[in-house]
Parts: C-alpha cells; sequence; structure tokens
C-alpha cells in the first residue's frame, strides 16, 4: 500500500478569515507558521536569501552570508525547541 496517499488519523486544521478558510498543515511547525500568519514570509526569506547568494563572489564574502545563515537557522531551531517544549507540558 502506497503511504504517501494516506491521510492523517488526527489532521491539524488552521481557520482564517472568520471561519471561512481551512487549511490542513502537515505537521506542528506548519500549524504555528500557517496559525501566525508567517507562512506567507517564507517565499520573501527565500528570495532574500537567493539574492544574498548572487552576490557571493569571493570566499570572505562566502563566510560571512554563511553566519548570517548560521545565526538565523540557530534561532529557528531555537524557536522549534520552545514550541516543542511548550507543546509537550500541555500533554502532560
Amino acid at each position: 500500500m502506497d503511504t504517501s496517499n494516506k491521510k492523517s488519523t488526527n489532521p491539524l486544521y488552521v481557520i482564517r478569515n472568520n471561519g471561512l478558510d481551512v487549511e490542513e498543515a502537515n505537521g506542528l511547525l506548519e500549524l504555528l507558521l500557517k496559525r501566525s500568519g508567517l507562512d506567507k514570509m517564507i517565499p520573501l526569506l527565500e528570495s532574500f536569501f537567493e539574492l544574498i547568494l548572487s552576490q557571493v563572489q569571493t570566499y570572505a564574502i562566502f563566510i560571512e552570508i554563511k553566519k548570517m545563515y548560521d545565526q538565523v537557522f540557530e534561532k529557528i531551531i531555537e524557536l522549534v525547541f520552545q514550541i516543542q517544549q511548550m507543546t509537550q507540558k500541555k500533554k502532560v
């Protein structure tokens, strides 16, 4: 049986626009992004990072951009960790 076609037994939903728009979320992170409205920021961040990467011409610039990426992803990982801790406390 193909597991990619299986629906979640307990799907997550995001309700927007006073209940007129209902969207399914594939995970907790997607749910939080959609719920907070940050899901619309992802394409903007992607294009921003693509623009910055297109400016890389030397190794020194690459290292500085890598430091910036590392800082951004470190903050994202911290946020995800905090979210996981909050959701685990609610389950207890």
